[in-house]
């Protein structure tokens, strides 16, 4: 006799409680069974049925009928097979008023009980309308709680540890589905982490937005090296005046190709680009004192007018050497502060739900694989060309700096929109929490 059946005998004795929820989980690890709950374990009026769950897609109704120091005597399986009678039919009984009959029927003991006995218990069963039915008996209950599915059964309620052999058994079959639940676990915790971190710094000003242009050619195979890039971005809510900001970039020179550039490997390029960022800022607010009123010689876009309601003003400005024969195009529109700052700027938080538009030269928009954008840290947005499709552009929409030398017709214009139905790209920071971004 195993340590296993010798413990159904009378390890639970009078612990109803306990003899139904191992039942429980010893029905929830057979095929098709699935939501099994318990009626009530503690005792009290559970209408002749102490499990309650699904077989396949039916009702199904479970009894236990687990006898104090059981044997396979005559007495013990006299009174098996009455519980097992008793129970089915106060369980039908009870559901005939009801509009859904149970037509699955599990029953457990632990009692061994010979095949004809189940035989006759199935056959009473099906003669009452169950369509299907179980009967769990001792020796079916040790093969049960002795598989590598019933050990952490065995254990909990018998109290028998696993043995080496079944450890490695347990393991093998189980390894996995562990480790997966504890990685859930900890991605979990990470991403919770993560999201708590972000929420603190959303609120610290930016000191860092950029966009990033990635080219499926060199520049120079495009465009020859001449480009226009620019982002438009308009806050939902002023931020003390600030409106939004446009940024971006442009070929100042091109002085040498890439064959001429190789030819002197010892120095660097005389190619060179320019960067530029306006923001538009509401008069009367703070933002406009700081950044207007009380600064001489502001500049404004070329080919931009007075009239609206705001006024747009260059903040930023930088200039670098042009590489053509990269990639990708880079621009940055803010700069960190240095006792005091020089760039009007906004809060991490107060892009979300921003509006943004990209606006370029045919050439550059019809080779670009991707647009990212990042600010404070973080990758706020990544765009792949499959989700933005390509429209005539205006120069009217362009904010051209003074030391731009693009004009109307020195370029065919393009306006980046999204491919949907919406007419601009926005950024998410609510529903879901973006990737930090290692500049190192």
């Amino acid at each position: 006799m195993s340590e296993t059946d010798r413990r159904l005998k009378d390890h639970l004795n009078t612990n109803q409680a306990k003899r139904e929820r191992m039942c429980l989980e010893v029905l929830s690890i057979q095929p098709g069974y699935f939501d099994i709950r318990p009626r009530l374990p503690k005792g009290g009026p559970d209408g002749a049925r102490d499990l309650e769950g699904r077989h396949k897609t039916e009702l199904c109704f479970g009894a236990v009928g687990f006898v104090n120091d059981a044997t396979d005597t005559a007495e013990h399986r006299k009174q098996a097979k009455k519980k097992f009678k008793e129970d089915l039919s106060n369980a039908l009984e009870e559901r005939r008023a009801e509009a859904t009959k149970p037509s699955s029927f599990a029953f457990f003991t632990n009692v061994g009980l010979t095949p004809g006995i189940v035989d006759d218990l199935t056959k009473h069963a099906y003669k009452n309308g169950i369509g299907h039915c179980e009967i769990f008996d001792r020796e079916r209950l040790r093969v049960a709680l002795d598989s590598n599915r019933g050990y952490a059964i065995r254990l909990r309620y018998l109290d028998i540890p696993l043995s080496d052999a079944e450890q490695k058994d347990f393991f093998s079959a189980w390894g996995d589905e562990i480790s997966a639940a504890i990685g859930a676990k900890f991605r979990g915790i990470d991403q919770t982490t993560k999201r708590i971190q972000f929420l603190l710094e959303s609120g610290m000003p930016l000191d860092h937005l950029s966009t990033r242009v990635k080219l499926n050619a060199s520049i120079w195979s495009v465009c020859r090296g001449e480009f226009f890039f620019q982002t438009s971005l308009s806050l939902r809510v002023h931020s003390e005046g600030l409106l939004g900001i446009t940024y971006g970039g442009g070929t100042n020179e091109i002085e040498e190709t890439p064959v001429e550039l190789n030819a002197h490997k010892t120095r660097h390029t005389r190619n060179s680009q320019y960067g530029f960022g306006f923001s538009s800022i509401l008069p009367g607010m703070p933002c406009h004192k700081q950044f207007v009123d009380d600064v001489e010689g502001i500049e404004r876009p070329k080919n931009h007018g007075n009239e609206s309601a705001h006024e747009k003003v260059r903040t930023f400005s930088s200039s670098a050497i042009l590489e053509v024969d990269q990639t990708h195009l880079f621009f940055r529109a803010l700069s960190e502060p240095f006792l005091f700052r020089v760039n009007p700027t906004c809060r991490l938080r107060e892009l979300n739900g921003c509006w943004i538009l990209f606006e370029c030269n045919r050439k550059i928009a019809e080779h670009i694989e991707e647009i990212s954008i990042f600010g404070g840290g973080y990758e706020l947005l990544t765009i792949p060309k499959e989700e933005f499709r390509i429209e005539n552009g205006s120069f009217d929409r362009l904010s051209i700096p003074t030391e731009g030398k693009q004009q109307s017709d020195s370029h065919s214009w393009a306006t980046l929109r999204p491919s949907g139905m919406a007419s601009c790209f926005t950024i998410d920071l609510m529903g879901k929490t973006p990737n930090r971004y290692d500049w190192q």
